[in-house]
Protein backbone atom coordinates (compact mmCIF):
# COMPACT_ATOMS: atom_id res chain seq x y z
CA UNK A 1 0.00 0.00 0.00
CA UNK A 2 2.85 2.36 0.87
CA UNK A 3 4.42 1.69 -2.53
CA UNK A 4 1.17 2.57 -4.29
CA UNK A 5 0.93 5.79 -2.28
CA UNK A 6 4.48 6.77 -3.22
CA UNK A 7 3.87 6.05 -6.90
CA UNK A 8 0.65 8.02 -6.75
CA UNK A 9 2.41 11.02 -5.25
CA UNK A 10 5.15 10.76 -7.86
CA UNK A 11 2.52 10.71 -10.57
CA UNK A 12 0.95 13.82 -9.14
CA UNK A 13 4.32 15.49 -9.08
CA UNK A 14 4.90 14.62 -12.72
CA UNK A 15 1.59 16.21 -13.70
CA UNK A 16 2.01 19.28 -11.53
CA UNK A 17 5.19 19.92 -9.56
CA UNK A 18 4.87 21.11 -5.96
CA UNK A 19 5.26 24.86 -5.66
CA UNK A 20 8.02 26.51 -3.70
CA UNK A 21 7.31 29.80 -2.04
CA UNK A 22 9.94 31.71 -4.01
CA UNK A 23 9.28 30.05 -7.36
CA UNK A 24 8.49 32.58 -10.07
CA UNK A 25 5.69 31.81 -12.50
CA UNK A 26 4.45 33.63 -15.55
CA UNK A 27 0.90 34.75 -16.23
CA UNK A 28 -1.85 36.00 -13.93
CA UNK A 29 -2.98 33.64 -11.15
CA UNK A 30 -6.18 31.69 -11.78
CA UNK A 31 -6.12 30.04 -8.33
CA UNK A 32 -4.23 30.53 -5.09
CA UNK A 33 -3.94 28.43 -1.97
CA UNK A 34 -1.81 27.96 1.08
CA UNK A 35 1.59 27.08 -0.35
CA UNK A 36 0.74 27.15 -4.03
CA UNK A 37 -0.35 29.30 -6.97
CA UNK A 38 -1.68 28.18 -10.34
CA UNK A 39 -1.24 30.71 -13.13
CA UNK A 40 -3.04 31.06 -16.43
CA UNK A 41 0.12 30.03 -18.29
CA UNK A 42 0.50 26.93 -16.17
CA UNK A 43 -3.18 26.07 -16.62
CA UNK A 44 -2.84 26.39 -20.41
CA UNK A 45 0.34 24.30 -20.40
CA UNK A 46 -1.46 21.50 -18.57
CA UNK A 47 -4.41 21.71 -20.97
CA UNK A 48 -2.03 21.59 -23.93
CA UNK A 49 -0.49 18.37 -22.59
CA UNK A 50 -3.79 16.60 -23.28
CA UNK A 51 -4.68 15.06 -26.62
CA UNK A 52 -6.75 17.21 -29.04
CA UNK A 53 -9.77 15.03 -28.30
CA UNK A 54 -9.46 15.64 -24.54
CA UNK A 55 -8.69 19.36 -24.97
CA UNK A 56 -11.91 19.85 -26.90
CA UNK A 57 -13.86 19.03 -23.74
CA UNK A 58 -12.56 22.05 -21.88
CA UNK A 59 -13.79 24.93 -24.02
CA UNK A 60 -16.46 26.20 -21.58
CA UNK A 61 -15.98 27.94 -18.24
CA UNK A 62 -17.60 25.06 -16.32
CA UNK A 63 -15.29 22.53 -17.93
CA UNK A 64 -12.27 24.76 -17.31
CA UNK A 65 -13.26 24.95 -13.64
CA UNK A 66 -13.47 21.17 -13.61
CA UNK A 67 -9.95 20.91 -15.01
CA UNK A 68 -8.70 23.55 -12.57
CA UNK A 69 -10.25 21.65 -9.66
CA UNK A 70 -8.10 18.66 -10.56
CA UNK A 71 -5.00 20.83 -10.62
CA UNK A 72 -5.92 22.28 -7.23
CA UNK A 73 -6.41 18.79 -5.85
CA UNK A 74 -2.92 17.86 -7.03
CA UNK A 75 -1.42 20.94 -5.41
CA UNK A 76 -3.20 20.40 -2.10
CA UNK A 77 -2.05 16.79 -1.97
CA UNK A 78 1.49 17.70 -2.99
CA UNK A 79 1.74 20.38 -0.31
CA UNK A 80 0.46 17.93 2.31
CA UNK A 81 2.92 15.28 1.11
CA UNK A 82 5.76 17.77 1.54
CA UNK A 83 4.46 18.73 4.99
CA UNK A 84 4.69 15.08 5.97
CA UNK A 85 8.24 14.87 4.59
CA UNK A 86 7.44 12.52 1.74
CA UNK A 87 9.56 14.60 -0.62
CA UNK A 88 12.52 13.11 1.28
CA UNK A 89 11.20 9.55 1.12
CA UNK A 90 13.79 7.25 -0.55
CA UNK A 91 11.25 5.82 -3.01
CA UNK A 92 10.07 9.30 -4.01
CA UNK A 93 13.63 10.56 -4.42
CA UNK A 94 14.56 7.49 -6.49
CA UNK A 95 11.60 8.07 -8.81
CA UNK A 96 12.41 11.76 -9.21
CA UNK A 97 16.01 10.83 -9.95
CA UNK A 98 14.89 8.65 -12.87
CA UNK A 99 12.72 11.47 -14.20
CA UNK A 100 15.62 13.89 -13.79
CA UNK A 101 17.86 11.64 -15.92
CA UNK A 102 15.15 11.46 -18.56
CA UNK A 103 14.88 15.25 -18.65
CA UNK A 104 18.67 15.59 -18.89
CA UNK A 105 18.85 13.34 -21.94
CA UNK A 106 15.91 15.10 -23.59
CA UNK A 107 17.38 18.55 -22.89
CA UNK A 108 20.78 17.68 -24.33
CA UNK A 109 19.84 15.49 -27.29
CA UNK A 110 16.20 15.86 -28.23
CA UNK A 111 15.98 17.55 -31.61
CA UNK A 112 13.38 20.16 -32.43
CA UNK A 113 10.80 18.29 -34.56
CA UNK A 114 10.32 21.40 -36.70
CA UNK A 115 14.03 21.73 -37.46
CA UNK A 116 15.33 20.17 -40.67
CA UNK A 117 18.20 17.70 -40.13
CA UNK A 118 21.53 19.38 -40.85
CA UNK A 119 23.28 16.81 -43.06
CA UNK A 120 25.50 17.76 -46.04
CA UNK A 121 24.01 17.00 -49.44
CA UNK A 122 27.08 14.99 -50.40
CA UNK A 123 26.55 12.63 -47.43
CA UNK A 124 22.93 12.12 -48.44
CA UNK A 125 23.89 11.32 -52.02
CA UNK A 126 26.59 8.88 -50.89
CA UNK A 127 24.15 7.03 -48.62
CA UNK A 128 21.63 6.79 -51.45
CA UNK A 129 24.23 5.33 -53.79
CA UNK A 130 25.65 2.92 -51.17
CA UNK A 131 22.16 1.66 -50.28
CA UNK A 132 20.59 1.86 -53.71
CA UNK A 133 18.98 -1.54 -53.30
CA UNK A 134 16.69 -0.08 -50.64
CA UNK A 135 15.23 2.44 -53.08
CA UNK A 136 15.49 0.85 -56.53
CA UNK A 137 14.43 -2.78 -56.94
CA UNK A 138 12.92 -4.70 -59.85
CA UNK A 139 9.63 -6.56 -59.54
CA UNK A 140 10.02 -9.98 -57.99
CA UNK A 141 7.67 -12.94 -58.12
CA UNK A 142 7.42 -16.02 -55.98
CA UNK A 143 6.62 -19.34 -57.58
CA UNK A 144 6.62 -22.98 -56.57
CA UNK A 145 7.92 -25.41 -59.17
CA UNK A 146 8.05 -29.04 -60.18
CA UNK A 147 11.36 -29.56 -61.98
CA UNK A 148 12.08 -32.52 -64.25
CA UNK A 149 15.63 -32.62 -65.63
CA UNK A 150 16.09 -33.78 -69.22
CA UNK A 151 17.99 -32.16 -72.07
CA UNK A 152 16.08 -31.41 -75.27
CA UNK A 153 16.57 -33.98 -78.04
CA UNK A 154 17.48 -36.86 -75.74
CA UNK A 155 15.50 -40.11 -75.35
CA UNK A 156 15.00 -39.19 -71.69
CA UNK A 157 13.22 -36.00 -72.71
CA UNK A 158 10.16 -37.78 -74.10
CA UNK A 159 9.81 -39.83 -70.93
CA UNK A 160 10.06 -36.74 -68.74
CA UNK A 161 7.56 -34.85 -70.89
CA UNK A 162 5.05 -37.66 -70.41
CA UNK A 163 5.74 -37.61 -66.68
CA UNK A 164 5.26 -33.84 -66.56
CA UNK A 165 1.91 -34.13 -68.33
CA UNK A 166 0.88 -36.85 -65.90
CA UNK A 167 1.82 -34.63 -62.93
CA UNK A 168 -0.09 -31.69 -64.42
CA UNK A 169 -3.18 -33.83 -65.00
CA UNK A 170 -3.06 -35.08 -61.42
CA UNK A 171 -2.71 -31.55 -60.09
CA UNK A 172 -5.59 -30.20 -62.17
CA UNK A 173 -7.84 -32.99 -60.89
CA UNK A 174 -7.01 -32.30 -57.24
CA UNK A 175 -6.38 -28.55 -56.97
CA UNK A 176 -9.97 -27.44 -56.30
CA UNK A 177 -10.56 -29.90 -53.46
CA UNK A 178 -7.04 -30.07 -52.03
CA UNK A 179 -5.11 -26.86 -51.23
CA UNK A 180 -1.94 -28.93 -50.85
CA UNK A 181 -2.23 -30.55 -54.25
CA UNK A 182 0.73 -28.71 -55.79
CA UNK A 183 2.98 -29.42 -52.80
CA UNK A 184 2.12 -33.10 -53.13
CA UNK A 185 3.03 -33.33 -56.81
CA UNK A 186 6.30 -31.53 -56.02
CA UNK A 187 7.13 -34.23 -53.47
CA UNK A 188 6.10 -36.98 -55.90
CA UNK A 189 7.62 -35.75 -59.17
CA UNK A 190 10.18 -32.93 -58.72
CA UNK A 191 13.87 -33.66 -59.21
CA UNK A 192 15.23 -30.38 -57.88
CA UNK A 193 16.72 -31.32 -54.49
CA UNK A 194 17.31 -27.67 -53.54
CA UNK A 195 13.59 -26.76 -53.57
CA UNK A 196 11.79 -30.08 -53.15
CA UNK A 197 11.91 -30.04 -49.33
CA UNK A 198 10.26 -26.57 -49.42
CA UNK A 199 7.35 -27.71 -51.61
CA UNK A 200 9.14 -26.36 -54.69
CA UNK A 201 9.45 -22.79 -53.37
CA UNK A 202 11.72 -20.71 -55.62
CA UNK A 203 11.36 -17.74 -53.22
CA UNK A 204 11.06 -14.13 -54.39
CA UNK A 205 13.22 -13.60 -57.44
CA UNK A 206 13.58 -11.02 -60.16
CA UNK A 207 13.30 -11.95 -63.82
CA UNK A 208 17.09 -11.90 -64.15
CA UNK A 209 17.53 -14.14 -61.10
CA UNK A 210 15.07 -16.73 -62.42
CA UNK A 211 16.67 -16.64 -65.85
CA UNK A 212 20.15 -17.10 -64.40
CA UNK A 213 19.15 -19.76 -61.86
CA UNK A 214 16.85 -21.79 -64.09
CA UNK A 215 16.09 -20.64 -67.62
CA UNK A 216 14.64 -17.84 -69.73
CA UNK A 217 11.58 -19.98 -70.44
CA UNK A 218 10.84 -20.42 -66.72
CA UNK A 219 11.34 -16.68 -66.06
CA UNK A 220 8.97 -15.80 -68.94
CA UNK A 221 6.30 -18.17 -67.66
CA UNK A 222 6.59 -17.10 -64.01
CA UNK A 223 6.29 -13.39 -64.85
CA UNK A 224 3.21 -13.96 -67.02
CA UNK A 225 1.27 -15.74 -64.27
CA UNK A 226 -1.21 -13.93 -62.05
CA UNK A 227 -1.77 -14.55 -58.31
CA UNK A 228 -3.00 -18.09 -57.72
CA UNK A 229 -2.50 -19.20 -61.33
CA UNK A 230 -0.51 -22.24 -62.39
CA UNK A 231 1.22 -22.96 -65.68
CA UNK A 232 1.10 -25.78 -68.15
CA UNK A 233 4.29 -27.70 -68.93
CA UNK A 234 7.11 -25.18 -69.47
CA UNK A 235 9.96 -26.47 -71.64
CA UNK A 236 13.54 -25.21 -71.53
CA UNK A 237 16.66 -26.63 -73.21
CA UNK A 238 17.63 -28.56 -70.06
CA UNK A 239 14.46 -29.19 -68.06
CA UNK A 240 10.67 -29.21 -67.84
CA UNK A 241 8.69 -27.23 -65.28
CA UNK A 242 5.26 -26.88 -63.73
CA UNK A 243 4.77 -23.55 -61.93
CA UNK A 244 2.34 -22.12 -59.41
CA UNK A 245 2.36 -18.34 -58.74
CA UNK A 246 2.28 -17.65 -54.97
CA UNK A 247 3.30 -14.01 -54.51
CA UNK A 248 5.03 -10.89 -55.77
CA UNK A 249 6.99 -7.85 -54.63
CA UNK A 250 6.23 -4.75 -56.72
CA UNK A 251 8.95 -2.76 -58.37
CA UNK A 252 10.50 -0.02 -56.20
CA UNK A 253 11.91 3.03 -57.95
CA UNK A 254 12.35 5.96 -55.56
CA UNK A 255 14.56 8.79 -56.74
CA UNK A 256 17.10 10.59 -54.58
CA UNK A 257 14.87 13.65 -54.29
CA UNK A 258 11.99 11.47 -53.08
CA UNK A 259 13.98 9.95 -50.22
CA UNK A 260 16.42 12.76 -49.40
CA UNK A 261 14.50 13.93 -46.32
CA UNK A 262 14.12 10.36 -45.06
CA UNK A 263 17.87 9.74 -45.43
CA UNK A 264 18.69 13.04 -43.71
CA UNK A 265 16.52 12.09 -40.73
CA UNK A 266 18.17 8.68 -40.49
CA UNK A 267 21.72 10.05 -40.66
CA UNK A 268 20.93 12.81 -38.16
CA UNK A 269 19.50 10.22 -35.78
CA UNK A 270 22.62 8.06 -36.12
CA UNK A 271 24.79 11.12 -35.46
CA UNK A 272 22.84 11.94 -32.31
CA UNK A 273 23.20 8.36 -31.10
CA UNK A 274 26.95 8.47 -31.63
CA UNK A 275 27.20 11.81 -29.83
CA UNK A 276 25.21 10.43 -26.91
CA UNK A 277 27.42 7.33 -26.67
CA UNK A 278 30.55 9.48 -26.64
CA UNK A 279 29.08 11.89 -24.08
CA UNK A 280 28.01 9.06 -21.79
CA UNK A 281 31.39 7.39 -22.16
CA UNK A 282 33.08 10.60 -21.00
CA UNK A 283 30.74 10.89 -18.02
CA UNK A 284 31.45 7.31 -16.99
CA UNK A 285 35.18 7.80 -17.32
CA UNK A 286 35.00 10.96 -15.23
CA UNK A 287 32.98 9.15 -12.55
CA UNK A 288 35.91 6.79 -11.81
CA UNK A 289 33.58 3.81 -11.52
CA UNK A 290 34.64 0.64 -9.70
CA UNK A 291 32.67 -2.62 -9.59
CA UNK A 292 32.84 -5.12 -6.75
CA UNK A 293 32.18 -8.31 -8.69
CA UNK A 294 32.19 -10.46 -5.55
CA UNK A 295 29.42 -8.38 -3.95
CA UNK A 296 27.55 -8.26 -7.25
CA UNK A 297 27.66 -12.03 -7.64
CA UNK A 298 26.31 -12.48 -4.13
CA UNK A 299 23.12 -10.56 -4.91
CA UNK A 300 20.19 -12.96 -5.11
CA UNK A 301 17.79 -12.35 -8.00
CA UNK A 302 14.21 -13.53 -7.57
CA UNK A 303 12.85 -15.65 -10.42
CA UNK A 304 9.50 -13.81 -10.29
CA UNK A 305 9.37 -10.01 -10.58
CA UNK A 306 8.06 -8.22 -7.47
CA UNK A 307 4.67 -6.49 -7.55
CA UNK A 308 4.74 -3.36 -9.69
CA UNK A 309 7.19 -4.80 -12.19
CA UNK A 310 10.96 -4.62 -12.54
CA UNK A 311 12.60 -1.29 -11.96
CA UNK A 312 13.99 0.98 -14.66
CA UNK A 313 13.41 4.38 -16.18
CA UNK A 314 9.75 5.39 -16.35
CA UNK A 315 8.17 4.25 -19.58
CA UNK A 316 11.08 1.99 -20.54
CA UNK A 317 11.17 -1.74 -20.90
CA UNK A 318 12.18 -2.80 -17.42
CA UNK A 319 10.55 0.29 -15.88
CA UNK A 320 7.81 0.36 -13.28
CA UNK A 321 4.42 -0.99 -14.22
CA UNK A 322 1.33 1.23 -14.48
CA UNK A 323 1.30 4.03 -11.93
CA UNK A 324 -1.30 3.34 -9.24
CA UNK A 325 -3.18 6.47 -8.25
CA UNK A 326 -4.63 6.99 -4.79
CA UNK A 327 -8.44 7.12 -4.70
CA UNK A 328 -8.72 10.90 -5.00
CA UNK A 329 -6.78 10.97 -8.28
CA UNK A 330 -8.77 11.73 -11.46
CA UNK A 331 -9.60 9.23 -14.14
CA UNK A 332 -7.27 8.71 -17.12
CA UNK A 333 -7.39 11.60 -19.54
CA UNK A 334 -8.32 14.08 -16.82
CA UNK A 335 -5.71 16.61 -15.74
CA UNK A 336 -4.81 14.66 -12.63
CA UNK A 337 -3.91 11.55 -14.54
CA UNK A 338 -0.22 11.12 -15.31
CA UNK A 339 0.57 12.11 -18.87
CA UNK A 340 2.30 9.31 -20.78
CA UNK A 341 6.00 9.76 -20.11
CA UNK A 342 8.43 9.49 -22.97
CA UNK A 343 11.06 6.83 -22.31
CA UNK A 344 14.64 7.83 -21.68
CA UNK A 345 15.85 6.54 -25.04
CA UNK A 346 19.18 6.63 -26.65
CA UNK A 347 18.95 9.95 -28.44
CA UNK A 348 17.78 9.64 -31.97
CA UNK A 349 16.01 6.35 -31.41
CA UNK A 350 12.74 6.19 -33.35
CA UNK A 351 9.59 7.10 -31.61
CA UNK A 352 7.63 4.17 -30.35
Amino acid sequence: MRRFLVLGLCALAIGCEPQKGNQKKSGPPVARGSGFTITADEFKARIDEQSPFIRARYSTLDRKKEFLDNLIRQEVLAVEAERQGLDKDPDVRATFRKIMVQKLVQKKFQQDPAAAPDVPEADLQKYYEDHNGEYVRPRKVRAHAVVLNAAAGTPERAKKLALAKKALQKFRADEKKNPLAFAQIVMEFSEDAATKAAAGDLQFRSYEELEKGYSKQLADAAFKLKPGESSGVVESPSALYLLKFTGEQPEVNRTFDQVKTQIATKLAREKKTKEFDEWLKGLKEGAQITVDEKALEAVEVAAVAPAGGPQGYPGQMGGPGPVHMIPTAPAPGAPGAPAPQAPAPRPGSPAR
